[in-house]
């Protein structure tokens, strides 16, 4: 049963590197939509500027607005295709690799093998819906106007829901800190001690990319993901060359 699981945890962690390139995609599609979005919120506000020129005593016509706009951006789609794409990765990975760390269990890893397999499916699963949810929620980006030495927000724009999306990666680091810890705790009952040693160290500070990325800078997230497809390497390398123990 060891080896099945072992062999799964294998094909997990090949797939999580498949997984880690299409998360530096999801960041370039990302960073696409957020200039287009920019970019029309410029527009607008540069419109704003010239019909209510600072300063501005209000109130003013709110209604002169209407409703706001909903803009067709073209990255839209190809984002929430990206995320869905992700979010499914994340949860096959998750699971794959739990998997293989029972694996790790069942030639004598100890407890930690048991809690490799649980944040596995856990992390995974709960990262990807929440990327999941924040793109089928509605988020909102806005634009100002000077009113009085201040600002104020005047049309809205809908968006994905940036905020929840980061709790999902937040989610992935922090599974991936605990697997982590567990691939440094069953290194010894490898056949690839240093290498699993290396993996759990390497994931720990992917993990800590993964935290910060989405709110930070988009090339965080990218050096996390660039990190994790070496651990998912790593990891592949380790189950597979374990197998037969």
């Amino acid at each position: 049963m060891s080896r099945g699981a072992l062999l799964t945890g294998t094909a997990g962690a090949i797939i999580g590197a498949i997984t880690a390139v299409f998360g530096i995609i999801w960041v370039y599609v990302y960073n696409i939509l957020l200039n287009e979005l920019y970019y029309y919120l410029w527009q607008i506000q540069a419109i704003l500027s010239i019909i209510f020129p600072w300063p501005m005593v209000p109130p003013w016509p709110r209604s002169y607005f209407g409703p706001p706009p909903i803009p067709i951006f073209p990255s839209w789609s190809l984002f929430g295709l990206s995320s869905y794409i992700i979010a499914t990765f994340f949860i096959v990975t998750g699971i794959l690799i739990g998997i293989g760390f029972y694996g790790t269990y069942k030639i004598g890893g100890g407890a930690m093998g048991i809690v490799g397999l649980i944040f596995g499916i856990i992390g995974g699963t709960l990262g990807a819906l929440l990327i999941i949810l924040g793109n089928i929620t509605a988020g909102g980006m806005s634009a100002y106007i000077m009113v009085e030495m201040s600002t104020m927000s005047v049309l809205s724009v809908p968006t994905p829901n940036f905020v929840i999306m980061w709790l999902g990666f937040i989610a992935l680091g922090l599974a991936f800190i605990i697997i982590g810890a567990a691939s440094i705790s069953i290194r010894e009952m490898t056949m690839k001690p240093s290498v699993s040693l290396a993996a759990g160290i390497i994931s720990i500070i992917g993990a800590m990319f993964f935290i910060g990325g989405l709110l930070m800078q988009g090339i965080v997230l990218v050096i996390g993901c660039a990190l994790m497809f070496v651990v998912f390497i790593l990891w592949a390398v380790v189950f597979f060359y374990s197998r037969d123990m």
